[in-house]
């Protein structure tokens, strides 16, 4: 059997080959940016949310509603309470928690225990009537822009 060996000197010119490393070589490297690039970009705020721990007052007439986290620049005013009730009726109608005041209580039972002043801060608390909204019952904290917490007491 001959062995048929060709001789083709035919081949891409270096000049070519060279334009096509370079032009492969920017592509890759404009992929790469665009990768890199959108995982660099800051995606805005995180999460609105407000950490509250609920508890019983030592004679179990209130639930305690002790703020551990939120968002900053929280107003008293722009932020609402809204209590329902387990079949998911309105309890509570929205009120800011500066209008939930001792004096007020009569009426809402519940009261904003703030330490702030105008401004939500951690360590703030919410009193509500254990016997006025009783376990199962659910509390809905929020702002304009959104549910901070949502929770059933008990």
């Amino acid at each position: 059997m001959k062995s048929i060996i060709r001789k083709d000197e035919a081949a891409v010119s270096p000049v070519i080959a060279t334009i096509l490393m370079v032009a492969i070589t920017v592509v890759l490297a404009a992929v790469l940016y665009v990768m890199v690039s959108g995982l660099l970009t800051p995606t805005g705020q995180g999460p609105r949310v407000m950490g509250v721990n609920i508890g019983t007052s030592g004679d179990g007439t209130n639930w305690t509603l002790l703020i551990t986290t939120t968002p900053s620049g929280l107003t008293t005013s722009a932020v609402k309470l809204t209590i329902t009730t387990t079949g998911g009726l309105t309890a509570l109608n929205p009120i800011a928690l500066s209008s939930l005041t001792s004096a007020s209580w009569n009426a809402n039972r519940a009261q904003f225990v703030g330490t702030g002043g105008t401004t939500v801060v951690v360590g703030d608390r919410l009193l509500i009537s254990t016997t006025t909204y009783p376990s199962g019952y659910g509390v809905q904290i929020a702002d304009s822009q959104g549910i901070l917490y949502a929770h059933a007491l008990g």
